[in-house]
């Protein structure tokens, strides 16, 4: 009998010895993406950062690399939270939608009935413009008002913002930024849309642009240091990064950039603190169709709708850009990227889900960005 059961365990060795060597060479080979990180950062491209890959819905590869400070020689850890710059903007509209499913916001209902001087507002020719945009329009460019490339595109810049309210801001901006184009008529990737669609969520909910988001997006969620940047909120996060650009000379040189008090201005579709693993649990949420940890936190009906076509836009309803998609139309890639050097996917070909953060200038960085993209997604296959 003992014979037997020796016999038998024998080749039940044979059996899985080949099936663990299977499942090992079935492993994503990271070898590349750690190569080109490695360089980036001997080579001070990039100060450092974090990156974090899922794949079908489990963490496969995580890193941070570099330096937080490099005066200091801080590590940037997975953990470090950073500005996510503008995925800033679908993680508004997340919250957008949301507030959609509870009644409070019509997506694709003119903002006047909120903000009612937008119902008067003229274009630069002079004339009054037919109709004020949707938030779905603002969320993805149409809106008509000015782009950030334009002449006064990006007032988070500007010393007249400082210590004011959001509803200043656009009350001013409602009174004299004349519209570009008619809403709904043509692209322009536009911050200050972003701004006034926040005003909007603001009106709906009786609560600042800030605590609606926590309350509403982040914590629902789990995402426990996302959050908009200022004084009070610092407070209560880990240290921040540096921030970096590259200098004429190709040198990585501090910058800085001032924190505005407790609810007070600064870009809506800009200035969002989070952490890989927090924007992990958002990204992971729409994979799955709007479910979170088991339950429903958007219909999938919901997610569909963000994830769909806008006319004349490059972007999602829901704000993240459509960078692939199929022949009927159907989103096969979604993402977004930050000023700050941060960069965020769905590649739902390969059910890979990226994120990468750094506060290194994102125009600085850019080679850097595309490259490690496609090397993270080049270790997956596509999912027939």
């Amino acid at each position: 009998m003992d014979f037997i059961f020796v016999r038998f365990f024998l080749r039940l060795a044979f059996v899985l010895v080949p099936l663990a060597g299977a499942q090992e060479k079935a492993r994503p080979d990271f070898s590349r993406v750690d190569q080109i990180i490695e360089q980036a950062v001997k080579e001070k491209q990039v100060a450092g950062g974090c990156v974090l890959v899922l794949h079908q819905g489990k963490e496969v590869y995580k890193r941070g690399f570099g330096f937080a400070d490099i005066a200091s020689k801080k590590p940037f850890t997975l953990d470090t939270p950073a500005v996510v710059a503008s995925i800033s903007k679908p993680l508004l509209a997340t919250t957008a939608f949301r507030l959609q499913e509870r009644g409070l916001v019509d997506m694709s209902d003119p903002i006047s009935a909120a903000l009612p001087a937008f119902a008067k507002a003229k274009l630069e020719s002079g004339d009054r413009i037919p109709r004020a945009p949707t938030l779905v329009e603002l969320f993805t460019h149409t809106g008509g008002l000015r782009g950030d490339s334009a002449p006064g595109g990006r007032p988070w810049f500007a010393s007249w913002v400082r210590d004011k309210p959001l509803s200043d801001v656009v009350d001013r901006m409602a009174a004299e930024f004349p519209f570009k184009a008619a809403p709904g008529t043509k692209y322009a990737y536009s911050g200050i849309g972003t701004d006034v669609a926040a005003r909007v969520l603001e009106i709906a909910t009786e609560q600042p642009r800030n605590q609606l988001v926590v309350e509403t997006l982040a914590q629902p969620l789990g995402m426990t240091n996302t959050t908009y940047r200022d004084e009070a909120r610092l407070k209560k996060l880990p240290p921040m990064p540096t921030r970096y650009r590259l200098d004429k000379a190709g040198d990585l040189v501090v910058y800085r950039r001032p924190v505005p008090k407790k609810d007070h201005y600064n870009s809506s579709g800009g200035n969002i603190i989070s952490t890989a693993p927090d924007l992990a649990r958002w990204l992971l949420m729409i994979r799955n169709q709007g479910r979170h940890d088991g339950e429903a936190f958007l219909a999938a009906d919901t997610v569909e709708q963000m994830l769909s076509a806008a006319p004349r836009s490059q972007n999602a309803r829901g704000g993240l850009f459509r960078r692939r998609t199929a022949k009927d139309g159907k989103a096969l890639l979604v993402g977004h990227t930050g000023s700050s050097g941060t960069n965020c996917w769905i590649d739902f070909e390969r059910d890979v889900i990226g994120i990468m953060l750094t506060q290194t200038a994102g125009r600085d960085i850019k080679p850097f960005r595309v490259a490690l993209e496609q090397r993270i997604n080049a270790c997956f296959p596509v999912i027939d």
